[in-house]
């Protein structure tokens, strides 16, 4: 039982040290300026594609199947137009349209974040209870994977004004699934691969729809030059650049 409790623990921390320390890094960001603001906004689509396109979404297909990995998909893109419309209809009070924007942002985001964690946890939890130093060198690669997420989450939580409690509660919120997954894995050598392969194209779905609803358009808007499109393939290559980096 103590060992059970010690892996969900050590995935829990790992899921949440990544992203918090992520979101405090978002407060170092000074830059305000209309431009800066659109390629910052532009570099976080970018990223939030690769993550899916090289991350999520090739991960499932290896765990699964291309129908699997639709259907996936196909439900997150569901729960995203349902949560998409109770936000527009004001169940949750921002002071106006673009700050709204924002708050829809990291709330999808750390959805879509703490949905991919389970999988994660699961791996890590596998590894930790079969061969504790492959664990902990995959631990902290799952940080560092964090790091950016945060940063991400926390630059929109900083856009839309929100409180340091409700920083510190989704940093939470986003981390426990990695810890569900973590006990899970210690208990279980394997979880089934059409599930995984469900699970990650699931958060590929609502990640999509946030960065092709809100983030890309917004950085457009915000600065209509060049360098929110430069942003975004910047983002992109990026993303490549550290995926490959921890596979």
């Amino acid at each position: 039982m103590n060992t059970i409790f010690i892996t969900g623990l050590s995935g829990y921390l790992t899921g949440w040290i990544g992203i918090f320390t992520g979101i405090i890094l978002s407060f170092f960001i000074k830059g305000r300026g209309r431009r800066f603001k659109g390629t910052l906004l532009g570099f976080i689509g970018g990223f939030m594609l690769a993550i899916v396109c090289f991350d999520l979404l090739p991960e499932s297909l290896e765990s699964g199947s291309i129908y699997t990995s639709v259907v996936g998909i196909s439900l997150g893109l569901i729960l995203a137009i349902i949560l998409d419309g109770i936000l527009e209809h004001d169940k949750i009070y921002v002071s106006d349209y673009k700050n709204n924007n924002f708050l829809k942002a990291a709330i999808f985001l750390a959805i879509g974040i703490g949905i991919h964690n389970i999988p994660s946890g699961v791996a890590l939890g596998s590894l930790l209870s079969t061969s504790p130093i492959e664990g902990l060198k995959l631990s902290i690669a799952l940080i560092l994977h964090g790091i950016p997420e945060g940063l991400t989450i926390g630059i929109f939580l900083r856009e839309c004004k929100a409180s340091k409690f409700k920083f510190l509660i989704i940093s939470i919120l986003t981390s426990i699934p990695m810890g569900l997954g973590s006990i899970l894995g210690g208990i279980i050598s394997s979880i089934s691969p059409a599930i995984i392969s469900i699970n990650l194209s699931f958060a590929a779905g609502m990640i999509l729809y946030i960065t092709f609803r809100e983030t890309i358009p917004s950085c457009c808007e915000i600065w209509k030059g060049r360098m929110s499109t430069i942003g975004n393939v910047l983002g992109i290559t990026t993303g490549m650049l550290m995926l490959s980096f921890f596979h």
